[in-house]
This record gives C-alpha cells, structure tokens and sequence, in this order.
C-alpha cells in the first residue's frame, strides 16, 4: 500500500511523503517506510534530501538515537502537524476493512 501526500512550503517550495506499508502474515501491524522528496521553487522535479538517509522502516520515535521526525521536519520545511496528518492518515487506512 502506498499513501502519498504533497504539500507547500512558506518558501515556495513542495515536499512529498511517500509512506508504503507491506502485509505480511506474520505480523498483525503493517510498519511505514517513509520517503520524503522536496522541490524548491523553480526545480523541475523532487530530490532526496541526503541528509535524512531514507528510506526508513517502522518506528518513527527512535532509531539509533536518531528522532526520525525531527529530522525529516527539520530537511524538509514542513510542520509537525503535517507529519502527523500524513502518519494519522496512513494509520486509518491500514485500520480500515478494506485492506483485509
């Protein structure tokens, strides 16, 4: 399943969430990998910022010491509360019925 989401930054600027969750049988939660792309004003298409290493598998609180949010917030320019919507939104349809 993919979850896709483009928003616009103050600057300008668009950032893209990709959030792709796998099934597998074995597991009852389907974990996030998280891809985000940014285009700065002007650019023709989205790029990796390299400092974010991602794609990310499964917990978005801690990895390695390393508070994946707040980097991902900090690279791209977008808010908290729009990684939560993506997160949230992604959440309610792994939820749904209509995935099983």
């Amino acid at each position: 399943m993919v979850h896709e989401k483009i928003f616009t930054v103050p600057a300008g600027g668009q950032v893209k969430i990709i959030v792709r969750g796998y099934f597998s049988y074995k597991q009852a939660l389907i974990g996030p990998f998280i891809e985000i792309w940014v285009k700065q004003y002007m650019q023709a298409n989205f790029s990796n910022p390299g400092e974010l290493n991602l794609p990310r598998y499964g917990s978005l609180e801690k990895d390695s010491h390393v508070n994946i949010r707040e980097l991902a917030v900090r690279a791209s320019g977008i808010t908290n509360e729009q990684f939560d919507q993506v997160i949230s939104e992604f959440d309610q349809i792994t939820r749904s019925s209509v995935l099983f």
